[in-house]
Parts: C-alpha cells; structure tokens; sequence
C-alpha cells in the first residue's frame, strides 16, 4: 500500500511538473520600477512584476488603477506605461552585432510613453499595434494613448509612420521631425485629426510652460529646451551632434521618482536623520578609455523618511561626447542600492551601475560609477565621487 501510494505521488508530482511548466522563456527586458499593481499574464499565469524583475516574449503587461511601470528593453529601449494600460510584447528580438530588432507590441488598453533603443531606422523592424492602427518608427521618442475608441499620438523627437487599419479608406501619415505636424487623434471610424495643442490626456507629465496652448505641435520640440538646474531641475536637456532629448525627472510618465521596493529590507539603522537632503559633487576620479574627462557634475535628492533617491543624475564629457545618466533608488542602513534609468555617451546608448555608502552621519556619499556602450563595452568610463548635502538658503 506504501510502495503503491509513492508511486502515485511520484506520477502526480511528474504530471503536475509537466502541467505547469514554464516553456522556454526568452528575455524582452527588465522591470525598472513599478507602483501599485504591475501583473504579467502568460498563457493564462499571472505573476506580479517588481523592480529588477524580467518581462517575457509573449507576456502581457498589465497596470491596474494607481498602478504604473517602466520596463528596460534588451536593446535599451524605455517603455513607460500608464494606470489601467496592457501591452502585448508579441516580439522583442534585438541583435546587438547588427543593432537589427524585431519588435512588435500591442497597445490593448491605457497608454504609453518610449524612447526606442537601438533598433535599425528601418520602420518595417517594429510595430506598435493598436485597434486602430499600426506605428513605426524612426528613432523615436513617442507617446500612445487609447481613449475610449480613440488613439492620441504625439511625437518628441524623431518621427513615426502610421497606418490606419479601420474605416473606408485607411490613411497612411507620419509625425513628428520633418513633417508638418508631431501631434494627432486617430479616431475609432478611422477619420484623422491633426492637432496644433497637445491634448491634457497625454500631457500628463509635461509642464505647461513646454506645452502651451498656443503652441503648434510641430513646434513642440524647440518650445521643449529649457532647464533649470539641479537639484531643483524638472528636465535635463542633453544636446549633443543636433540630436536633442530631454528626460522629466519627475514627472508621473517618465523616470518616476518612485518604486516598489521588492524585497529590499529597508531601514536607517547607520544614522538618524529625517526629511529631504540634496547632495551635490564635490570631488571625483572619472576617467574614460576614449580621453579626459571634463565637465563633471552629478546631483541626488535623498529622502531619509522613505529610505530613497527620488532622482539623480551625472554628466561628464570626454573627447567622444557626454556621457549621461538619470537614476533613482533606495538604501538600506548606510548602503544605496541604484539604480541606472537610462545612460547615453555622445549618441550611443550605454549601461552600468552606481553604488554608494553615506559617510559623515549622511551629510555626503561615497560612491563608485562604471559605465559602458552597449554595442561597443570596450568604450567605458568611471570612477570613485563623493557628494555633499546641499545646504538650503
């Protein structure tokens, strides 16, 4: 009786593998942060996404209400979405010899914003699919936004293709560089709007001051450069071979300044203190494979009652250009734990990692940067900071 009631168990604990086991899974990306609710569904499993968790070929992304994310391609592309979006990642393939991509996503509900990566300016290589139609692009930082029947579109820098797949005659136009307007509404029976203002429902995130009523949208881009400086900043703006992208530090689309913190224990054990400190550099070591560095600034906010860096960024140049990174993160005791946003040298997109310690009972930071291309690792650059509390006025 024994012997036959193991080998039952065994057969059900074979059968049981076999019914759920996970098919070869192939990496679309990672989870930067991600707020509130964030689920990836997969051939009917769900699993909650959190930060550093992957995102899948074939998954199913999905914000509930106050719920948003930011996933990091595998060719370096960001993808923001908003509360109540669900996109279909059908494709994500990148070839980092040839920066070929294959990428084909499914905007079903809610909206997005993203800054493409390295895939070739082949338009045919990717498709964002909507109930109304279908986006390509060209180097491209965009938004999308379903609502009710209608898809918004406005365009920040480079330009996209559209094609409307509904109504009597669907319409084929782009937006954005090039094109006379960066602005539009595709609506449910396929008809086209072309807009001279950025509706409220995808300016979520920009200030009024780059998006005036008055503006037409195929002036967006040069209304958008302007800056104040940290660490009271709202944008960065980064120009550099004509190619000009700003990042909103703070804004609910864009590198959020907040996070789930997953399974970080988190505390404040190494010193007391409370409320909100800026840190500014006050020395460095940088060096680059590529020449001298030069130009080096780097900034943080740190929130000692929530254990966390809204935003940081770091700016520094050598003989091939800038290199620039946004961050956030959080720390445990007198160890941060960073996290890297989004990093560029020159016009070539690039990774890495920051790590740092609080000294000096958390009046300044002691920290290491390492920072490379992504297409080319042997062009790096790096080295110890040490940052400083600013003091207030």
């Amino acid at each position: 009786m024994r012997a036959h009631f193991i080998y039952s168990l065994a057969v059900f604990i074979l059968v049981s593998t076999f019914a759920f086991a996970t098919p070869n899974q192939v990496d679309a990306g990672k989870t930067i942060m991600a707020i509130g609710s964030v689920k990836a569904l997969m051939n009917e499993r769900e699993r909650s996404l959190l930060r550093k968790a992957p995102v899948f070929l074939q998954d199913t992304v999905q914000t509930q209400v106050d719920s948003r994310t930011q996933l990091r391609m595998v060719d370096g592309g960001l993808l923001s979405l908003k509360e109540q979006t669900q996109l279909a990642i059908a494709n994500y393939e990148f070839n980092p010899a040839s920066a070929q991509a294959s990428i084909v996503l499914t905007l079903i509900k809610g909206g997005l914003r993203t800054v493409t990566g390295e895939l070739d300016r082949n338009t045919s290589d990717y498709h964002l699919n909507t109930a109304v139609a279908s986006i390509g692009v060209r180097g491209t930082d965009y938004s999308a936004q379903l609502v009710e029947q209608d898809l918004l579109l406005a365009v920040w820098q480079g330009a996209i293709d559209v094609q409307v797949s509904v109504g009597v005659n669907p319409m084929k136009f782009s937006l954005g560089e090039q094109h006379e307007y960066s602005v539009a509404k595709v609506k449910a029976n396929g008809e086209v709007e072309f807009l001279l203002t950025v509706p409220k429902a995808i300016a979520i995130g920009h200030t009024t001051e780059l998006i005036p009523d008055a503006a037409p949208a195929a002036d967006v881009l040069g209304i958008r450069q302007k800056a104040t400086e940290p660490p009271d900043y709202a944008y960065h703006v980064r120009a550099s071979n004509d190619v000009s992208t700003e990042y909103d530090q703070i804004s609910d689309d864009w590198v959020d300044a907040d996070f789930s913190y997953g399974d970080l224990a988190l505390s404040n054990d190494g010193f007391s203190r409370t409320g909100t400190a800026s840190f500014g550099l006050l020395t460095h070591n940088f060096v680059s494979t590529v020449g001298n560095v030069d130009s080096a600034t780097m900034a943080m906010t740190v929130d000692f009652d929530q254990s966390r860096i809204p935003t940081g960024q770091l700016s520094f140049f050598d003989s091939q250009g800038e290199w620039f990174a946004v961050f956030n993160g959080v720390f445990s005791q007198t160890n941060l734990d960073i996290n890297i946003n989004f990093a560029t040298h020159g016009n070539e997109l690039a990774d890495g990692s920051i790590s740092g310690v609080f000294v000096e009972n958390g009046t300044q930071i002691f920290g290491d940067i390492s920072l490379s291309e992504i297409n080319d690792a042997t062009v790096n650059a790096g080295g110890t900071f040490l940052l400083g509390e600013k003091v207030q006025p």
